[in-house]
C-alpha cells in the first residue's frame, strides 16, 4: 500500500505540475525525502494533508490517498500467517492473496504453489546444513498452507516453467509422477494457466532467472517484482524496472508451449517415468 500510494502521490504531483523539489518545499525536507516517499516508504498524515493541499487534489483523491496511508501503516497483527515466513519472504506471502495478477517463471524447479508434499519435502532435505525433521515438517506445512490461494477465482495465476524442471528429477520417479499429475490437475483450475518451455526452444530471454510477479489493479496500476535469490529475495517496485520484467515475461510466455500443448506434454512426460 505504501509503494501504491507513493505511486498516487506522484501522480498527483505531476498533474499539479510541481517537481520534486517543490514538494520539499513545502515539508521542509530534502528533496530525496520526497523520492523516497513516492518510492514506497510511507508518509505520515500530516505530512500527507500537507502535499495534497499543495497539490490541489480533489476530495476524492484525498480521501483515497489518507486511505492508502492507513493501509500501509497497519501494522500485521501477531501471529499473522506471514509471521511464520523467514523476513525476506513475508511481503511476498502477504502479496499472494492480495494481487489481482499473479506471474510467475521458474527455470529449475516446480513453482511453490504448485508443488506436492513429496515434492517439497525433497526440496528441504537438500539444503545444507540439512535441517531437522521437525525443521521441514514446518516449512512444508507452511508451503501447503500458501497453496490456497489457487483457490480464489478473483484472482490469475500464470506460471511459465522451462522443461529443465520436469527433467530434473526431485526425488523418486514416483515422486515425480505425482508432481506431474498435480500439474496436469491444475491446470483445469479457471484461474490458473501453466505453460512449458521445452528443449527444442534453445536459449531465450530471460532464462534462469526467476521472478514472480503481483499485479494490482489500483490507481495507478503497480506492479511488484519478486526476484529469487539463493538463500534471500528482492523486490523491485521502480514502474521502469518493473515494465521490463513484464516484457521480458511476455517474451517467455510466446517461447513456452500453449497451456493445452502442455498438458500434453505432461501427459506424455508423466508416462515416461
Amino acid at each position: 500500500m505504501k509503494i501504491v500510494m507513493g505511486n498516487e502521490l506522484a501522480r498527483q504531483r505531476t498533474n499539479a505540475g510541481l517537481t520534486q523539489a517543490d514538494a520539499a518545499s513545502v515539508l521542509r525536507c530534502t528533496q530525496q525525502k520526497i523520492a523516497h516517499i513516492e518510492s514506497g516508504s510511507g508518509i505520515r498524515a500530516m505530512e500527507l494533508d500537507a502535499l495534497l493541499e499543495a497539490y490541489g487534489a480533489e476530495e476524492a483523491d484525498r480521501a483515497y490517498a489518507r486511505d492508502l496511508q492507513a493501509e500501509g501503516n497497519r501494522r500485521a497483527k501477531r501471529g499473522a500467517f506471514s509471521s511464520r515466513f523467514r523476513q525476506h519472504l513475508r511481503l511476498l506471502v502477504d502479496m499472494e492473496p492480495s494481487c489481482q495478477r499473479f506471474f510467475s517463471y521458474q527455470s529449475l524447479v516446480i513453482p511453490g504453489l504448485l508443488q506436492t508434499e513429496g515434492y517439497m519435502r525433497t526440496l528441504f532435505r537438500a539444503w545444507r546444513p540439512s535441517p531437522s525433521q521437525e525443521q521441514i515438517d514446518s516449512d512444508t506445512a507452511d508451503r501447503l498452507a500458501r497453496q490456497h490461494v489457487l483457490n480464489n477465482t478473483a484472482q490469475k495465476f500464470w506460471f511459465v516453467v522451462d522443461e529443465a524442471a520436469l527433467r530434473r528429477t526431485a526425488g523418486s520417479a514416483e515422486i515425480m509422477r505425482e508432481q506431474v499429475n498435480r500439474l496436469i490437475e491444475e491446470l483445469d483450475r479457471p484461474n490458473v494457466e501453466i505453460q512449458v518451455v521445452p528443449f527444442g526452444v534453445g536459449y531465450y530471454m530471460g532464462q534462469g532467472h526467476d521472478y514472480s510477479i503481483f499485479g494490482y489493479d489500483t490507481k495507478p496500476p503497480v506492479s511488484i517484482v519478486y526476484l529469487e535469490h539463493h538463500d534471500a529475495g528482492s523486490y523491485v517496485d521502480d514502474s521502469k524496472r518493473a515494465a521490463q520484467s513484464l516484457a521480458l515475461w511476455e517474451q517467455q510466455k510466446a517461447a513456452a508451449v500453449g497451456p493445452e500443448q502442455t498438458r500434453r506434454l505432461l501427459l506424455d512426460f508423466a508416462d515416461e517415468l
